[in-house]
């Protein structure tokens, strides 16, 4: 099987009580609690969530899946960030990802890569919604408590490419990703998640690239822009899009392949690719 499910165990952020209310609730305006200090303050902040979290995994001879900030070119805090997690849970801390919002396409590819029937996930990162003044502000550390589980019909992950760079308005990876999809698949896209902010123009790299994917997209080609409605929430980004792609009938009902596009500034650009596929497929 190769279709997935994702079930929110919890989820714990500064803004909303649920991922519902993230989701399919009403945009709401940041508040001003939290004052970004710095990264070292917010390992420490994710490490203190991480405990909240494990305390409520169910199952734990299941594989676990860490999902943690997009810190590639930041060894000295990955190395902290994981020593510390390692300290703490010897025995649980074998798969971290530091991508990010690109994270969850990771653990898709990781789960059926090792023929996992049922994982569970851990996000963790550094959370930040759009304010009355169109500026992001930081909302503390989120984090969320997942479990991913194969089924027989839904949707299945048909490609995934990451590349992390230095600087993503330089060194432009996302033009390359959308040629190979055009090349890779025939059926047309319906849905898009994108990572449009709308504070930071020069950040919508992915734009500039659209009309690489002209043979797949068209008027009716729907965008779903998260960074607007969701705010940035680094690697649970990743998971709460997959919660929307599983869960909407909206999309289950209307849409057979979707794309997301995920990029991390100055960090990662990545692509993803879902098709619907059906329980015919597998008997």
């Amino acid at each position: 099987m190769s279709a997935f499910s994702i079930e929110i165990n919890d989820f714990l952020v500064i803004a909303e009580t649920s991922i519902d209310e993230l989701v399919y609730g009403e945009i709401t305006v940041a508040s001003a609690k939290s004052v970004w200090q710095s990264w070292d303050i917010c390992i420490y902040d994710c490490i203190v969530k991480s405990k909240a979290l494990m305390a409520n995994v169910e199952d734990l001879n299941r594989p676990l899946v860490w999902l943690l900030p997009a810190l590639s070119y930041q060894n000295e805090l990955k190395q902290v960030f994981e020593s510390s997690l390692k300290q703490l849970y010897p025995d649980h801390v074998e798969h971290l990802l530091f991508y990010g919002a690109t994270g969850a396409h990771a653990l898709v590819a990781l789960a059926k890569k090792n023929n996992w029937d049922k994982v569970n996930v851990i996000a963790l990162d550094a959370t930040f919604k759009a304010n009355a003044q169109g500026e992001y502000s930081y909302q503390g550390v989120g984090g969320a408590l997942a479990t991913f589980e194969h089924i027989k019909s839904g949707w299945s992950q048909s490609g995934f490419e990451l590349a992390p760079t230095v600087d993503f308005l330089k060194h432009n990876q996302l033009n390359g990703m959308f040629s190979r999809i055009v090349e890779q698949t025939q059926q047309p896209i319906d849905i898009i998640f994108a990572p449009g902010n709308g504070i930071n123009p020069d950040g919508d790299v992915w734009v500039n690239n659209l009309q690489l994917l002209s043979t797949l997209i068209n008027e009716h080609t729907h965008y779903e822009l998260p960074n607007y409605k969701l705010g940035q929430i680094g690697a649970l980004e990743g998971l709460v899009n997959l919660y929307q792609l599983t869960t909407s009938p909206v999309i289950i009902n209307h849409y057979e392949h979707a794309l997301m596009i995920s990029q991390e500034q100055a960090k990662h650009q990545a692509t993803a690719s879902y098709l619907w596929i059906s329980e015919e497929v597998h008997n």
